[in-house]
């Protein structure tokens, strides 16, 4: 994992070093391993975070790897809020969905906010109440009305 990081960090990092990680990672044995690629890939700009998207949205990647993997993308700017969403979307169980709230709620833009605030109006209650939790974090005139006229239904 250290060598992981070594190749990964620096102002020197070729691209080519992104892309023999990304290759090698089905070979990595440990989950230890694969999140010292998943970090790493975040220093890869957009390739490393698509990358990242797609190993989250992956359903033969362990729950584990799925959501280390969606957090470290949650991490970069350079991430869409869409593709979060799009991972909590189409997430086949409820620990990844569970995930990608609480990865939208560590963003400060609106998109983040205003994704939360459409699961707190319309998913079932386990993930409404999850991202009411995450929303009450937020100090967004918006989301007190949310949840005042939440109150008031």
């Amino acid at each position: 994992s250290h060598a992981i990081f070594a190749l990964t960090h620096g102002s020197d990092v070729a691209s080519s070093e992104f892309a023999w990680l990304r290759a090698a990672y089905g070979r990595l044995d440990g989950d230890g391993l694969k999140e010292a690629v998943f970090q790493g890939m975040t220093e890869d700009g957009a390739a490393g975070n698509r990358w990242l998207i797609d190993r989250a949205r992956d359903g033969n990647e362990s729950t584990k790897l799925r959501k280390s993997a969606l957090f470290w993308a949650g991490q970069s700017k350079e991430t869409s809020t869409s593709d979060i969403v799009k991972v909590y979307r189409d997430a086949d169980n409820a620990s990844v969905r569970e995930h990608a709230i609480f990865v939208l709620a560590q963003r400060e833009d609106d998109a983040s906010t205003d994704a939360l605030m459409g699961i707190a109006r319309g998913d079932d209650r386990q993930m409404r109440s999850k991202a009411l939790f995450w929303l009450g974090q937020k100090h967004d005139p918006r989301v007190a009305k949310l949840i005042a006229d939440l109150v008031l239904r």
